[in-house]
């Protein structure tokens, strides 16, 4: 009669596939943000990935679904960089919100500094006719995260911060890096951020009381 252990290795093999998958999408992802920043969105192909990964297309394919899927999953997690710092197990406890807010916009401005193209690519994709509706929803998915993200680490339990207004947030950040890079990036985007962020900074530094009405 077979063991219990007779179908151990199998089912143990599993977890560690799925790990190594997992490290494999990091991986590539990473290096697809490098790929991005280096030659630029439009220039970027599967063979120049596959180069740089040691993967397969067919891997890459099999992992992403397209190339379209593997470009909207680089840009959107650079956001993920400032997600994880505002997290509130990383938020010193004596940081208030204006100043959190103050930090989040200090470091929007330095990830659009950095990675110029990252919400270009993410733009591009979401108005393209030929990209495939998984795509769009994996870009929408993602701001949904920011939203989530921004809730979490404004808020405070005497006032937690409204989704509405995070949203609004967002598409502050889409409009100030649109009108940034369409005039050339001669200005600091830290300037062109600024209006807002004093806006949302008197905001969060109002009485509970006197914001809501």
């Amino acid at each position: 009669m077979p063991t219990p252990a007779s179908t151990t290795p199998a089912d143990a093999s599993t977890p560690v596939k799925n790990r190594r998958g997992l490290e494999t999408r990091q991986r590539v992802i990473a290096l697809t943000k490098g790929l991005i920043a280096e030659h630029g969105y439009a220039e970027v192909t599967l063979d120049q990935i596959s180069a740089a990964a040691g993967v397969a297309k067919s891997s890459l394919l099999w992992h992403f679904g397209s190339k379209e899927m593997l470009l909207a999953e680089a840009a959107t997690s650079l956001f993920q960089e400032i997600e994880s710092d505002l997290a509130p197990g990383m938020v010193p406890l004596d940081e208030a919100p204006p100043q959190r807010l103050d930090r989040l916009f200090a470091m929007v401005a330095d990830y659009f500094t950095r990675n110029p193209e990252a919400k270009g690519v993410v733009l591009g994709l979401l108005f393209s006719g030929s990209v495939p509706p998984s795509v769009r929803e994996q870009i929408r998915s993602a701001w949904d995260g920011h939203v989530r993200a921004l809730v979490d680490g404004l808020s405070t339990p005497q006032r937690p911060l409204p989704p509405e207004m995070a949203r609004t947030l967002v598409a502050i950040f889409h409009g100030c890096y649109c009108y940034w890079y369409a005039s050339g990036r001669d200005t600091p985007i830290a300037q062109v951020l600024e209006p807002a962020r004093k806006l949302f900074h008197d905001w969060l530094s109002q009485p509970a009381q006197q914001a809501a009405r």
